[in-house]
């Protein structure tokens, strides 16, 4: 069996507000991956959000980043659901802080943002910050904020902040895709013959790195990225 773990921003829908969507290419690929692979979302919508995805996913899936795991039948994993829940419940008083800080940062550096605490099973599972009107410099400015809060303060060691086109989110550390991932390797064992992981975002390296393949943009961030490694500065040129 063929699995390939894909984030849809950008394969099968529009990777920010601001993007038309998916180009020829990403469809076509799209396409191919339908008709040769089981399709395991790994994306940061839940449930509901995922219904306005036009992709057959039918296997497993990782939601919200990570922290939730379904089976194929569709119900929420429950090993999965315990170790999360476990660091849900540690993480929760950084969380509701975390939250406190991002309404302040919008509030003093009048930005316009909205921000957002959101719950899963009645506990703080992450934060988001949103602008009305998807204005770039307004969430550039929030998250450098952000950044030094969290720097500053003592969460830096719990919390991780990801950057995205539509907004900030902030959320524990040990709730992650590539830990998700490696759990539903782990269910799937010898059935699988090739993995392949998909996505366009460079935050979503490490769980592509766990694949025996990883497909991204070739203009990317997450090549582009590679190729600023490669590219030493004129000055090392001789």
């Amino acid at each position: 069996m063929i699995v390939a773990f894909v984030n849809p921003a950008g394969l099968y829908t529009a990777s920010g507000p601001q993007d038309a969507g998916p180009g020829a290419a990403a469809l076509a690929l799209g396409a191919l991956l339908t008709a040769q692979a089981e399709l395991i979302p790994v994306t940061g919508l839940d449930e509901e959000g995922l219904l306005d995805v036009p992709a057959p996913f039918t296997s497993w899936q990782v939601l919200r980043h990570g922290a939730v795991v379904l089976t194929p039948d569709g119900e929420e994993d429950p090993a999965w659901r315990r170790l999360t829940r476990e660091t849900l419940t540690e993480r929760e008083g950084a969380l509701r802080l975390a939250f406190q800080a991002a309404q302040h940062i919008g509030w003093l550096g009048q930005l316009g943002t909205e921000a957002e605490l959101h719950e899963r099973a009645g506990l703080p599972l992450l934060v988001t910050v949103r602008h009305p009107h998807g204005l770039a410099h307004a969430l550039s400015a929030a998250a450098r904020e952000w950044r030094a809060w969290l720097e500053e303060g003592p969460f830096s060691g719990q919390l991780r902040l990801i950057e995205a086109p539509d907004g900030l989110t902030l959320l524990p550390r040990e709730v992650n895709p590539e830990s998700a991932v490696n759990y539903v390797l782990e269910q799937l064992g010898d059935e699988v013959d090739l993995s392949l992981g998909v996505s366009a975002h460079a935050a979503d390296a490490a769980f592509l790195a766990l694949c025996d393949y990883a497909a991204a943009p070739g203009g990317g961030p997450l090549l582009r990225a590679a190729l600023a490694q490669l590219d030493p500065p004129d000055t090392e040129r001789e």
